[in-house]
């Protein structure tokens, strides 16, 4: 790990300020390239952070991989069709005990008449080092109902109820979140729950809706 680190640039920082012992989260390069096939790839690291840190080196290195084997997978009469591979990332939450970070990714595969956008999710306990999944977030095991309605109330709220491809009636195991000060936010992928041409969709939750969240999540 530290070999790969090394040969990966630090962009800039950031701090959260009022803790006991202030949080950085850097930007960290992965891939910067334009020669044709355009990389712009930056993922988030906080140090001591092992387990959120190989896991983001890993999605960014991911698209990296992705990008660059269909750039290569392009025959010779295609010389002008390059890939493009781009991740960004923003930190939703950090408080002393908790990180949430979504990232925002895209991959234009050589030749592809449309690119596949992307979102991914990692929240972290800052103490521990442990991922937090859903099911972390709440007192006891019975929380789908009540998350399930709030959800289908807001998706008819918004109007994206009428756009689904199917009834939204399941919370899966997995669901992708982020937190922020006030909301709960599921995220779902391009073509998970609606047609492609609208992409990756949000869902916000206030947290304040939501029976047995735990106090240290509210």
């Amino acid at each position: 790990m530290a070999s790969k680190l090394s040969a990966i640039s630090i962009a800039c920082a950031v701090t959260l300020t009022g803790c006991a012992e202030p949080v950085e989260v850097e930007e960290v390069v992965v891939a910067q390239e334009d020669d044709g096939m355009v990389l712009d790839i930056t993922v988030p690291q906080v140090e001591g952070l092992d387990g959120f840190n190989e896991e983001a080196l890993r999605l960014g290195e991911q698209l990296e991989a992705q990008t660059r084997q269909s750039e290569q997978a392009v025959t010779e009469g295609y010389t002008d069709v390059h890939a493009d591979g781009e991740m960004n990332f923003e930190t939703k939450l950090l408080d002393t005990e908790t990180i949430s970070v979504l990232l925002n990714g895209v991959l234009y595969e050589a030749g592809a008449a449309h690119g596949y956008t992307y979102k991914e999710t990692l929240n972290y306990e800052l103490q521990s080092g442990s991922a937090i999944k859903m099911i972390d977030l709440f007192e006891g095991e019975n929380y789908e109902a009540n998350l399930l309605a709030a959800v289908n109330q807001e998706m008819e709220a918004s109007g994206l109820k009428e756009n689904l491809s199917f009834p939204f009636d399941q919370i899966k195991e997995g669901q992708q979140f982020y937190l922020t000060e006030q909301e709960l936010v599921l995220v779902f992928d391009q073509y998970e729950i609606t047609s492609g041409s609208m992409g990756p969709q949000e869902v916000a939750i206030l947290k304040s809706e939501l029976e047995n969240l735990k106090d240290i999540y509210k």
